[in-house]
């Protein structure tokens, strides 16, 4: 891309929409790092079965995440071209998947969860997790609701009210979890039941205070929910849109699950040490998601109001401000990786391992921000499709074999997978690049 002096003008506005929804994704992340680090001062196995749980539970959270990011795509397109009942009825139907999907899954969760005592664990890490699990398991409706809100709202350059809501939900998240976990204030103790618990009541809050600002100021939906033809019709357009995404981010969070898995076979050690790294990093990966997901409306607005000379401008800046981000963590958790480690928790088997997985994430932060944005740019042009399938074959042809043989056959450990899906990662990010490169190019 050539960095004209459209494209320098287009950063101001990308940056002032995602500074605010990045805060947001981070402060999200933050439940769950609140989460493994007040945890891991429990114990090992506690820390291990956090991460069997949470690696559980990713995989329905984002894929439900996924699919409503055709909200976000939908309702920028509408507020670029100033229709605001197709705005409404896109948060409507939003709103519509987000409480049909939850409790589909979390009665799912209930009827799958005997299944996790065969797929080789190691001893007392699935009995340890399952009230921990099932419990957050329902938490996904207000998780779901929340970001159907959220894109409602961010998709008209409004994003600090839920900016604001969701970092009290983080507060309230790490206060409950001390009260919770270690039984203060008078409470029992809980330990990782108290987490779960925890999480549920913070997440109900936040759509609570998001509901409220909702109905309570200018940005109520201009038209009244009603369960005719058109909100069906409309989440079915939701579908079609958000399904391919929900497929692409399940292919990669799914793929990151299986590892988790994989590396429960070496152990309890290894798999909290993953469960570390894997919150380090997916903390970081927060900050280009954020940068995605204005990219996304930024796209869809200029779309929306067809102005499509600003295509390319707006991609290559969102991948500037995403390059100079990760290129600052890969510093970070290169210098500081054992510093980091020992955050977590105290055993040094565990830090040893931690701190080898931390400098593979720093390896592989700067390819990780450019496939994210680029899978945020082609949301924004409507195309979910194409960009599905680069990652179901960067995850599940690439990174997870070359994963498992790496791991198994060289006896690389679980620095072998990780090593796998980073490899996976730089595959995506090359081929989604040339996607929107393709996609934009002048008539």
């Amino acid at each position: 891309m050539t960095f004209t002096r459209t494209t320098l003008r287009e950063l101001r506005p990308t940056l002032r929409l995602a500074a605010p929804i990045t805060a947001g994704q981070v402060g999200q992340m933050l439940l769950g790092v609140a989460d493994t680090i007040m945890v891991g001062h429990v114990g090992t196995i506690a820390l291990a079965a956090c991460s069997f749980a949470n690696n559980v539970l990713m995989v329905f959270a984002i894929a439900g995440f996924g699919v409503l990011t055709a909200v976000s795509v939908r309702v920028s397109h509408a507020h670029g071209a100033g229709a605001t009942d197709a705005m409404a009825r896109a948060f409507h139907a939003g709103v519509g998947l987000s409480v049909i999907g939850g409790l589909i899954c979390a009665a799912a969760m209930h009827l799958i969860y005997p299944v996790f005592h065969h797929l080789g664990q190691a001893p007392g890490v699935v009995d340890e997790a399952r009230a921990y699990t099932l419990i957050v398991a329902w938490s996904l409706i207000p998780a779901w609701l929340t970001a159907s809100a959220r894109n409602y709202l961010e998709s008209q350059s409004r994003p600090w009210p839920a900016f604001w809501i969701m970092f009290g939900g983080v507060v309230l998240n790490v206060l409950l979890n001390w009260v919770m976990i270690y039984g203060n204030l008078g409470a029992p103790a809980m330990g990782l039941e108290g987490a779960g618990w925890a999480t549920l009541i913070s997440r109900v809050v936040v759509i609570g205070g998001l509901i409220w600002f909702l109905l309570a100021g200018r940005s109520a939906p201009s038209v009244r929910w009603k369960a005719n033809v058109e909100w069906w019709r409309e989440q079915w357009a939701l579908l079609r849109l958000g399904v391919p995404t929900g497929l692409q981010l399940l292919s990669e969070v799914g793929a990151f699950s299986a590892a988790a898995l994989l590396i429960g076979h070496l152990g309890a050690i290894p798999l909290a040490a993953h469960q570390i790294a894997i919150t380090c990093a997916a903390t970081t990966f927060m900050f280009p998601l954020g940068i995605s997901m204005a990219a996304t409306v930024r796209i869809g607005q200029a779309l929306g109001s067809g102005r499509t000379e600003l295509l390319r401008p707006i991609g290559a800046g969102a991948w500037l401000i995403g390059s100079i981000v990760m290129t600052a963590f890969t510093i970070v958790l290169f210098s500081s990786s054992h510093l980091i480690a020992r955050a977590f928790v105290s055993d040094p088997a565990v830090i040893a391992i931690a701190a080898q997985l931390l400098i593979i994430a720093g390896i592989f932060q700067l390819v990780d921000g450019v496939q994210v944005v680029g899978s945020g740019l082609l949301r924004g042009l409507r195309d979910t499709k194409v960009p599905m399938w680069i990652n179901i074959v960067a995850y599940w042809v690439i990174a997870l074999p070359l994963g498992g043989w790496l791991t198994f056959s060289r006896g690389d450990g679980a620095a072998g997978m990780w090593s796998g899906l980073a490899w996976g990662i730089a595959f995506a990010s090359v081929f989604l690049v040339l996607r929107f490169r393709a996609k934009t190019r002048p008539a």
